[in-house]
């Protein structure tokens, strides 16, 4: 080949080095190694993506003079199921650069990742500085619609604050550096420590409203935790949840549901403790368990005249409950005197108890027990309940019900457990001016008039929310505890 052929032959290679180069980095551009890319905040879906592929359809978008292979970031947010409508997307760099934008007219917002940039976002209808690069998070912040989702602060009489982890990725929270343990080893005589931390979102209570450091809250977990504890420690953000961290101790409680800032000293787990202290003085013990009777509904029904008996009888206490709130927890939580996580009922499915109930207590004095109900069978305990299913359409479940325990009652029962539901299913229209509530609760009044004029012992009353829902609020978390007689 002459040397005029050896220059096109070379000019010929070099420009398709050229080419192939182009094209590779304007329409590839996919780096070896992809740093993962979280979706957090108000998800129900936490998406750690690691491949552009991962959520299926990729789009081919032209930007800036490049062309592009990209995920729709509706098909992001629609993998992640936001709780309830999104309202803001923040895009979160890792430098620490974060735009942010509303979370409608999304339909030409693309996230791609280049082999230059990591993960980086191409917004075709937004300005030029909301195409965050080298992103580590998308953080969904919700509308706020969905009450069952996030943090709720709370004290005996008011809601201090409701936030939700996607809201407070947009707050100033502190990056602790959290201890996780030490190493330690011997190398020539001479001891040589290492101690590794992890990066932590934190922030304190008094971040969100005012409270004192010191003052003694109540942390509800999502699982049944029930810790009392001194406002000292941090909340950690992670992902879609809310943790506690206590650094004193080293522990830490995963998914917060709640905080009860200076709880009242009373809870519903009295019931065991003071059932069984009259069991073991030789007492026969009635506790009447009455769905739907919240502390508000019953200081509600006091200051109108509609439960004259109970307002003679005494003045309750404000009793705080546990977490969740399904009928049967709670019910647990009455007879074992242990929060749901000790006694192993954590969900409206779990009937199986872990430690021993009330029942068990009966049996170990040789007392006669029973727990009778109506509805269906909430758990499986020392005795088998019987259950109540109302037959007359013409009656309410509790009239039926009255009428057979006022029957039991006569049959030489030790401890006796009954639980009443025409007050929770009176007051299903969250309306306290609603004939059926205010009947119900009337009703109730003069069962328990009787009942407790006829049982030769001692009474313990009390109540639980009585409906389905989650939301953890000052209406739902706390009951009237008395004891009579």
């Amino acid at each position: 080949m002459n040397r005029r052929g050896w220059f096109l032959a070379i000019g010929l290679t070099l420009m398709g080095f050229v080419i192939g180069a182009i094209v590779f980095g304007t329409f590839r551009q996919t780096p070896g190694h992809i740093p993962p890319l979280k979706v957090v905040g108000d998800v129900d879906q936490v998406i750690k993506l690691t491949d552009p592929k991962q959520l299926g359809k990729l789009h081919d978008v032209s930007y800036d003079g490049r062309r592009y292979q990209a995920i729709q970031l509706t098909d992001i947010i629609t993998a992640a199921q936001p709780i309830a409508a999104p309202e803001q997307i923040y895009l979160v760099g890792h430098d620490g650069f974060t735009s942010s934008f509303p979370a409608k007219g999304l339909e030409k917002s693309y996230i791609t990742v280049t082999a230059q940039n990591g993960w980086e976002a191409i917004n075709l209808n937004h300005p030029v500085n909301s195409n965050a690069k080298m992103l580590k998070e998308i953080v969904i912040v919700s509308d706020g619609s969905s009450p069952h989702f996030g943090l709720t602060i709370i004290n005996p009489e008011k809601e201090l604050m409701r936030i939700t982890p996607g809201r407070l990725y947009t707050r100033t929270l502190l990056q602790y550096p959290y201890a996780e343990g030490q190493a330690t080893v011997e190398n020539q005589g001479k001891t040589y420590a290492t101690s590794v931390y992890t990066q932590r979102k934190v922030f304190r209570l008094a971040d969100l409203t005012p409270v004192t450091d010191g003052e003694m809250m109540l942390v509800m977990g999502a699982n049944g935790e029930h810790r009392f504890l001194e406002n000292r420690g941090y909340f950690e953000l992670k992902d879609k949840y809310v943790n506690y961290l206590d650094l004193d101790e080293r522990s830490q409680l995963a998914e917060v549901k709640g905080v009860v800032v200076n709880p009242p000293a009373a809870s519903i787990m009295d019931t065991y403790y003071d059932a069984r202290h009259y069991l073991e003085n030789g007492d026969k013990v009635l506790v009447v368990v009455l769905d739907g009777l919240t502390y508000s509904r019953y200081t509600n029904a006091m200051e109108k005249g509609q439960m004259p008996f109970l307002k003679n009888a005494g003045l309750a206490v404000k009793a705080v409950g546990v977490y969740p709130l399904e009928n049967n927890v709670w019910l647990a939580a009455m007879i074992t005197g242990t929060a749901p996580e000790e006694n192993g009922v954590i969900s409206e499915k779990a009937q199986d108890l872990k430690v021993p109930s009330l029942f068990a207590v009966a049996k170990q004095l040789q007392k006669r027990a029973l727990l009778l109900q109506s509805g269906p069978k909430l758990l499986n305990t020392e005795i088998e309940a019987q259950l109540i299913d109302s037959k007359n359409v013409s009656k309410t479940a509790d009239e039926e019900f009255y009428a057979i325990t006022l029957d039991k009652l006569e049959q030489g029962y030790d401890l006796l457990i009954v639980r009443f539901q025409d007050i929770a299913v009176g007051s299903k229209s969250n309306d306290d001016k609603a004939e059926s509530p205010r009947a119900s609760i009337n009703a109730t009044d003069k069962y328990l008039q009787e009942i407790v004029n006829r049982w030769p012992g001692k009474v313990i009353i009390t109540g639980t929310p009585g409906n389905a829902t989650q939301e953890f609020t000052v209406d739902t978390m706390f009951v009237p505890y008395l004891c009579l007689k």
